[in-house]
């Protein structure tokens, strides 16, 4: 683990300010968020969607409950907008 001493950076930094200082780009960008190319394209899986039937829904995953049990896929419907989501 490399340790940075900057002594002249303010002790209470978000993580943005961090990586921005540094010049690192985050690990993973989701949601649909926006950066300087433009909107972050989620992944697509042929699966129907349980509303609409459109035959394709974008999703991303989160590792939201403990390493040791499986992670969480959000799913949403580009035509519909439905959103749900299913623990692995």
């Amino acid at each position: 683990m490399q340790v940075f001493n900057l002594p002249h950076v303010p002790s209470l930094l978000l993580l943005q300010d961090i990586r921005r200082e540094l010049n690192i780009e985050p690990f993973v960008q989701v949601d649909g968020t926006n950066t300087d190319e433009g909107v972050v394209k989620r992944a697509v899986v042929t699966e129907p969607c349980p509303r609409c039937r459109n035959p394709q829904l974008e999703y991303y995953t989160k590792q939201l409950r403990s390493a040791d049990e499986g992670q969480t896929v959000f799913y949403e419907c580009p035509k519909c907008k439905h959103k749900f989501s299913v623990n692995t």
